[in-house]
């Protein structure tokens, strides 16, 4: 059974024009795991992209292990992390190069009609903003 939260945000990035904004939408304490809005904005001078994906389920477990990964990654010079969905599906992809960074956000709808990749370039820096955002996220589990 899926218990809804009252609002609870996890602002993960905001750097480079790019935002991704997570917001709870439910829970579920059989198999420990969260439902969240995924709201992603990426804004250049002439183009913007908006993608929101509702409802993607996370085992709580991946994001105490994303969190640990990304503490690794911050550390070495190259690597690669990446944040799964329930349905092993990857959610978000960190690539790290030295002082650059590749952001990849996936969408794809659970009839597999399709699927979104938005790539962005970045700088190895903003992995510390997003350790930070995410260890101040209230966690319940």
């Amino acid at each position: 059974m899926a218990l809804v939260l009252l609002k609870l945000m996890l602002h993960l990035i905001e750097n480079n024009g790019l935002e991704v904004l997570l917001d709870v939408a439910a829970v579920e304490d059989r198999l420990p795991s969260v439902a969240f809005n995924i709201r992603i904005n990426w804004r250049m001078p002439y183009q913007k992209v908006s993608i929101e994906i509702k409802e993607c389920w996370f085992k709580c477990s991946e994001f105490d292990s994303f969190l640990v990964e990304l503490k690794s990654l911050i550390k070495n010079e190259v690597g690669e992390i990446t944040l799964h969905d329930l349905s092993k599906n990857p959610v978000l992809n960190l690539i790290k190069s030295e002082n650059t960074l590749i952001t990849k956000l996936f969408a794809q709808d659970t009839a597999t009609m399709g699927k979104t990749v938005l790539e962005v370039n970045g700088y190895s820096s903003e992995l510390e903003e997003i350790r930070a955002n995410l260890e101040s996220f209230e966690k319940w589990w």
